[in-house]
């Protein structure tokens, strides 16, 4: 009796000393905002912020990113507690005789699994191969998220241009439309040409009007994105530029390079994971092996021996888990397959594209270089009065469009091109 106890007691207090306690995290919004805020805040210093600032602190601060890190921190904790089995196991049995309530037979046993079949260690390279798959998850979170801040802080650059030239043109006219009223006055002009020179100056301060609302959204959308508070919005000094020139072609991965994405790395290694979980479900139609020592004390007579225990799966063989381990494991590899088909053609779409669109802002510089030397010559001509206001306004005004017409073009490939850029990590980012 009292080894028996002696035992069992043992065995619970192993139980116990090995079990996880429970440790409450309660969210304090107002606490998390404040924190938030300061943190964001610090980031301003004596100089304004460039592209490369922006990016390294959101990597700390963007909560997608945050998302994706308690996930990998997560799968890491799953993968490092995997590989263990129930072990040891311990029956107890107490039966009182009906002949003599005096005599009490007990039967005690210790039982360990021994794992032949490998399923611990099966399930250990699953979990760690679900942890790979969570790794490359983040870093292709990380590549989407340094993209996504290059577009935008390139778009706003490319927007602050623009009110820039737009207010340049509304000074013009502002100018413009001045002479055009005393001309009108002398007869020298229609009302119906004063009209349209009124009509045009009223249009340009509306799209200046327009571009400062374009200013405000695209530089709160940068903010958003990088994962700063929004009161950091207004306190931030940006320093944006936008050449008006063409940029460079960016090189375009060959279909070797594409392997190594973190979006291809992660399937994989998600596929890995549904071919060793199959494996696990194939062999857990064996059985598995205990071993142990047995005490049991019969009309006072003490007996101590070994036990020996498995199950026969004569009839389940795990057939059902079998089959939907199968089918994950095939819609993985189709699904990866498909990943895989789906980036390359990506690439393929980007590279034409930007050749297309550069080709673009190339004809659209040379117009505007054009218009602008056309505009030298008339801006002297009517300094000497060898050529009318009108004949200038209109020169201003084509010059005008063609920046507008450049930069609409530019925008369109520096978002084609900085997400070729990103198709594959950069180096500070390779593993």
């Amino acid at each position: 009796m009292n080894t028996a106890l002696l035992c069992l007691g043992a065995g619970a207090m192993t139980l116990l000393g090995s079990c996880v306690s429970y440790k409450d995290s309660p969210i304090d919004l107002v606490r998390e905002e404040q924190a938030w805020k300061q943190q964001s805040l610090a980031v301003q210093g004596t100089k304004p912020l460039n592209l490369g600032k922006i990016q390294k602190i959101g990597l700390v601060l963007n909560a997608d990113l945050n998302q994706a890190r308690l996930k990998l921190a997560h799968s890491s904790n799953v993968a490092q507690q995997s590989g263990w089995w129930n072990d040891p196991s311990i029956s107890f049995d107490a039966k009182q005789s009906l002949e003599d309530v005096s005599v009490i037979n007990l039967d005690a046993g210790l039982a360990f699994t021994i794992p032949v079949t490998g399923i611990p260690s099966l399930e250990k390279k699953t979990a760690e191969q679900y942890k790979e798959s969570d790794y490359w998850a983040l870093r292709q979170a990380e590549l989407t998220y340094l993209s996504t801040i290059e577009q935008e802080w390139k778009q706003l650059g490319i927007v602050r241009k623009r009110k820039e030239l737009i207010a340049q043109r509304v000074r013009e006219m502002k100018d413009e439309d001045a002479r055009f009223s005393q001309l009108y006055k002398l007869g020298e002009i229609d009302a119906a040409t004063r009209q349209l020179t009124t009509k045009n100056y009223n249009t340009a301060v509306r799209d200046l009007q327009t571009a400062e609302q374009d200013e405000l959204a695209q530089r709160m959308s940068l903010i958003k994105q990088a994962g700063f508070h929004p009161a950091a919005a207004s306190v931030f000094r940006l320093d944006t530029s936008c050449p008006m020139n063409v940029p460079k072609a960016v090189t375009v991965p060959s279909p070797g390079e594409l392997v190594s994405s973190p979006q291809i790395k992660s399937g994989m290694a998600a596929y890995a994971a549904d071919e060793i979980q199959l494996k696990t479900e194939i062999r857990r139609q064996f059985p598995e092996l205990e071993l142990g020592p047995a005490f049991t004390r019969d009309d006072g007579e003490k007996e101590l021996g070994g036990s020996i225990g498995f199950n026969i799966p004569l009839w389940n063989h795990n057939r059902k888990a079998i089959a939907e381990a199968e089918g994950t494991r095939n819609s993985s590899r189709q699904a990866t397959i498909a990943l895989w088909r789906e980036l390359l053609q990506n690439s393929r779409e980007l590279a034409q594209e930007q050749q297309l669109v550069r080709s673009h802002c190339q004809d659209e510089l040379n117009r505007l270089n054009l218009f602008s030397s056309n505009l030298v010559k008339l801006e002297q001509l009517y300094k000497i009065g060898e050529t009318s206001l009108a004949d200038l306004a209109e020169a201003r005004q084509q010059v005008y469009e063609s920046r507008i017409s450049f930069l609409d073009s530019l925008s369109k490939l520096t978002r084609t091109q900085t997400s070729l850029r990103y198709l594959i990590p950069p180096s500070s980012l390779a593993r």
